[in-house]
């Protein structure tokens, strides 16, 4: 009996809720650089360059520390309904995209000219600090990134008659 309850109790004290498998991929672009970065669940960090030609893919390890971070604030944000956030007075500048897939839902999210969220804009300047802290080493793996081509593309310019 002594060792059953034993058994019981190591088992339910090891029990923990299962964490949630993220997909998630930040973009950021303007004038002087064009990069995305990739995280999925795991302590590695995607540095996806596609600036100026063609893209170049790196990869760092996360502390842990900056894995739990970006983990908690993927559990507790909350994309807008409005998918897409410009600032018509400005034709370039700085756009950041957000991409999320949790199981099946995809949640998108464009900022373009700082015009949008204020959580989401603190996100993505907390990313930017992180892949400047760290040192990436090349890789040859490729990423699907046309998702993006969705939620990038500019609206058609006006029509002048």
């Amino acid at each position: 009996m002594r060792i059953l309850t034993i058994i019981l109790i190591v088992f339910f004290s090891n029990c923990q809720s299962p964490k949630k498998e993220y997909d998630f991929t930040f973009y950021k672009g303007n004038i002087h650089e064009s990069y995305y970065l990739k995280f999925n669940s795991s302590d590695t960090l995607y540095y996806i360059n596609s600036y100026p030609y063609e893209e170049q893919t790196s990869f760092t390890i996360l502390s842990s520390e900056e894995k739990e971070n970006i983990q908690n604030i993927l559990d507790t944000i909350t994309f807008p309904k409005e998918e897409k956030f410009t600032n018509s007075l400005i034709e370039d500048g700085e756009t950041n995209a957000f991409n999320l897939k949790i199981e099946k839902q995809n949640k998108k999210l464009m900022i373009h000219g700082h015009m949008g969220p204020k959580h989401f804009l603190s996100f993505g300047e907390s990313l930017v600090k992180i892949k400047n802290l760290h040192e990436f080493t090349r890789t040859n793996k490729k990423f699907d990134l046309s998702i993006f081509n969705k939620i990038l593309n500019a609206p058609p310019p006006p029509i002048i008659n």
